[in-house]
């Protein structure tokens, strides 16, 4: 698939997960859908914003967000009035969720020397789920591939993995020791394990947000491109502030 037919496979996947049209994501006004699945989540692929909850945020959402551009929406005074909403039903904005796709395959990476590589497949990833610590590349449910780097003394310095908890779509995480950054473990593992994803017929994607520049780095330097970008809400009393 070029970028463009990857692209449209990412909103397709979306449009069928929030359950409306595909164009929803390129009309030229901005989407308020309403929805008994979840309260409030934005979503734009930067041309126009789309939303979708409840009916009471909805409303509100059309009357205040009409015509604003989806990039001011999740920004400044916008942002603060949106979540101040949220709070008063509630409710609160999530984490940003920056989404990228491999649509630059043909970069060449190289691969770290030192290191012994070793792949996992469904059958064999949860013989990893030990490593506690390397929770960006494991959720530790809907794991289906790995690719991990070792040492010469066999301890384990990195692993890419991903879950298929999107069907189709595969979303790659990354976790590196501290001891072992800046050696081109993070973006070698990446990309190897987007290409296997891509040999295997389904689309990779990535996912960080705005101030993780390391991970972005890492998603950039894969052949990675940002695409789409989104917030999910959350009642009040989760999360953990201190993090």
């Amino acid at each position: 698939m070029d970028k463009h037919q990857k692209i449209d496979w990412a909103k397709q996947k979306l449009a069928e997960m929030w359950q409306c049209d595909a164009a929803a994501f390129d009309s030229e006004h901005n989407v308020f859908l309403e929805t008994a699945d979840t309260f409030f989540e934005i979503a734009t692929f930067g041309h126009n914003a789309v939303m979708r909850g409840n009916p009471i945020i909805m409303a509100w959402c059309a009357e205040r967000f009409g015509s604003t551009l989806a990039r001011w929406i999740l920004d400044g005074d916008n942002y603060y009035l949106l979540e101040t909403k949220l709070r008063s039903l509630g409710k609160k904005l999530a984490g940003e969720h920056v989404r990228y796709l491999h649509l630059f395959p043909d970069s060449t990476i190289k691969k770290p020397l030192g290191f012994t590589y070793k792949w996992y497949n469904t059958d064999t990833v949860r013989g990893l789920y030990e490593h506690k610590t390397f929770d960006n590349a494991l959720n530790f449910e809907r794991d289906v591939i790995a690719v991990a780097a070792y040492d010469r003394q066999g301890k384990l310095a990195a692993m890419a993995g991903a879950d298929d908890r999107w069907g189709s779509m595969w979303q790659i995480g990354i976790d590196t020791l501290s001891e072992y950054r800046r050696l081109g473990l993070g973006v070698y593992l990446v990309k190897e394990l987007a290409l296997a994803i891509e040999r295997g017929g389904k689309l990779p994607f990535y996912t960080t947000w705005g101030p993780n520049i390391a991970s972005a780095r890492v998603a950039l330097g894969a052949g990675f491109h940002p695409v789409w970008m989104g917030y999910p809400s959350e009642d009040l009393s989760e999360g953990n502030l201190s993090q």
